[in-house]
């Protein structure tokens, strides 16, 4: 199992958030939205200055691909309960 986290920010900003927070799990950059477009997560002027901006999202994916839990928010502050995930996770 592995846990990735994608943001639109940089790599190097996102990793400095991770280390700082000994989060255990690697980051990866999506700048020009093309995961988030993959699966439908873009919000369509939703940013501050109106730009594209991606939709605060988990997702579970089995060894191939294939989305097996989901859950996304409106609010960037809102995430699934970690229970609920670790459930979708165990499931695999």
């Amino acid at each position: 199992m592995e846990i990735v986290a994608i943001s639109p920010d940089p790599s190097e900003q996102s990793q400095r958030l991770a280390d700082g927070l000994r989060l255990g799990y690697r980051f990866l950059a999506d700048a020009d939205l093309a995961i988030a477009r993959r699966y439908g997560l873009v919000h369509a002027g939703g940013g501050p200055e109106e730009q594209d901006v991606p939709r605060p999202a988990t997702v579970v994916l089995d060894r191939d691909g294939v989305v097996r839990w989901f859950s996304v928010a409106r609010n960037y502050q809102v995430r699934p309960d970690p229970d609920d995930v670790l459930r979708a996770v165990r499931a695999l």
